[in-house]
């Protein structure tokens, strides 16, 4: 019998991963849960906040409310936040944050279907190699039009949430099941790049669908829905409409390792294409402070990066929050005048600042040709400051800080979960307690179910409401 593309797939996401795999995934749970909380506290999140007033009550966690949700609207009002703070989790080459969709739907499905911390955490996995597949598959070509997070992510949704429901069943039914609900998927990914044109929660609204249609998708597939065995591949398939070129084996390839394992970590709540310029420009802060020269004697400033991210960012006059992000020229001169990042420095009080504005108005953004070929692999950007008294001082780096060959320490991901969570909410010791439990849980040998969940709705339930 012909071995289909989809069998082949399949046995990518179901191999046993290692120890290294199992710590990585609880770091994003980890980091999710910070970046996501906080989110909910945003205005961008209250579209959201008052749709989930008005959902049904049901028994899976709600990050806005101590009133839980189904497991269907508590992935949808989950993921919504997700991407706001842009401080989500992402991987370089398939340009996916796979976090913003996987784990919330990982966890609304185990709200309703107990299962152990450890097949918890493997579904996570597999789902984090659902996502970053379909990515890799479809390449750079992809993300010019489609938010592939979303497009992508789905599968990744899908494939969490079927195994979470599966997990004790016959491997047969286990896999039987895992590909009609990735079948299934291939109906209602969608998200394209509009928008992020202008303001709006289109963007949010993407990733809470691509979660909830992700756990959809594997509960119809477990009340029997079947679909093509070649919705992916076929010549009407997912694939071939939403790629021209399309490298298929990038989805069924073999490898011993795990692709959460590639996951980059965000230390500034800025838009990932920024994260390089940002890099380099604190560096260049520390050097200025250290022979004692101030940025009002700076003549000119040049950075070179990869087109993608000029594409994306090069924004001299951001007019909110949002473009601030996505603004090279605006993150270049914070970092140089405040020699860190703030959520705060978005705020249309700092884009108005005449310091901000004269930095930027010396700012040159050059494409480096040898840069936009090396990404999605490398996220690079050099810069060289010039000062009128002839001094320049300049910076290349390779690796944006938070990729794999620059990590963030999972200390560093620990406080930055916990920073965020505690600014909004007096729960320090439920806090401390939630991250030592994931981090420091022993899951080999534990059969009991998952309850982090539970914890984290009772730091949700000491929201102000």
């Amino acid at each position: 019998m012909k071995i289909q593309m989809i069998d082949k797939f399949v046995n990518q996401l179901i191999k046993k991963p290692n120890k290294l795999s199992i710590k990585k995934a609880k770091l994003e749970i980890i980091d999710w849960i910070g970046y996501s909380v906080a989110g909910t506290f945003t205005e961008q999140a209250k579209p959201f906040n008052n749709l989930q007033k008005i959902l049904p009550n049901g028994k899976s966690l709600n990050l806005f409310d101590k009133k839980q949700l189904s497991v269907f609207d508590s992935a949808f009002i989950n993921a919504s936040v997700g991407n706001i703070l842009e401080l989500d989790d992402v991987h370089r080459t398939s340009i996916i944050h796979p976090g913003d969709t996987i784990i919330p739907a990982a966890i609304a499905t185990a709200s309703h279907k107990k299962v152990t911390t450890l097949n918890f955490l493997i579904a996570i996995i597999s789902g984090y190699e659902a996502a970053i597949r379909m990515g890799n598959c479809l390449g750079p070509e992809h993300y010019k039009t489609f938010y592939s997070s979303s497009t992508c992510g789905v599968f990744g949704a899908a494939t969490a949430s079927s195994y979470i429901l599966n997990v004790n069943n016959d491997k047969k039914s286990f896999t039987e099941n895992l590909k009609n609900s990735l079948n299934l998927a291939t109906i209602t990914s969608s998200g394209i790049w509009q928008c992020r044109k202008g303001e709006g929660e289109a963007k949010q609204y993407a990733l809470a669908n691509a979660s909830k249609c992700g756990v959809t998708a594997a509960y119809m597939a477990q009340h029997d829905t079947r679909a093509p065995i070649d919705m992916i591949e076929g010549e009407l398939g997912f694939l071939k409409g939403y790629a021209k070129k399309i490298e298929y084996n990038e989805l069924v390839k073999e490898e011993n390792i795990h692709l959460i394992n590639e996951i980059s970590n965000k230390p500034w709540p800025a838009c990932r294409h920024s994260h390089p310029v940002i890099g380099v420009s604190l560096y260049v802060k520390q050097e200025a402070d250290k022979k004692n020269v101030t940025f009002d004697e700076i003549k000119k400033i040049e950075i070179e990066t990869y087109s993608t991210a000029i594409e994306f960012c090069d924004k001299k006059e951001p007019k909110n929050n949002i473009e601030g992000k996505f603004s090279l020229q605006h993150c270049c001169a914070l970092s140089l005048i405040y020699g860190k990042i703030m959520d705060e420095y978005f705020n249309i009080s700092y884009l108005k600042k005449i310091q901000v504005k004269n930095i930027i108005s010396k700012i040159k953004i050059i494409e480096n040709k040898k840069m936009s070929k090396n990404f999605p692999r490398n996220y690079s950007a050099s810069i060289n400051v010039k000062f009128k008294n002839g001094l320049s001082i300049k910076k290349t780096n390779i690796h944006a800080k938070g990729d794999p060959e620059n990590p963030m320490t999972e200390k560093e991901i620990c406080d930055k979960s916990f920073n965020l969570i505690e600014n909004k909410i007096e729960a320090k010791h439920d806090v401390n307690l939630l991250i030592e439990k994931i981090l420091n849980s022993k899951v080999e040998n534990d059969t009991s179910n998952i309850k982090w969940f539970d914890d984290l709705q009772k730091i949700i339930n000491k929201k102000e409401h």
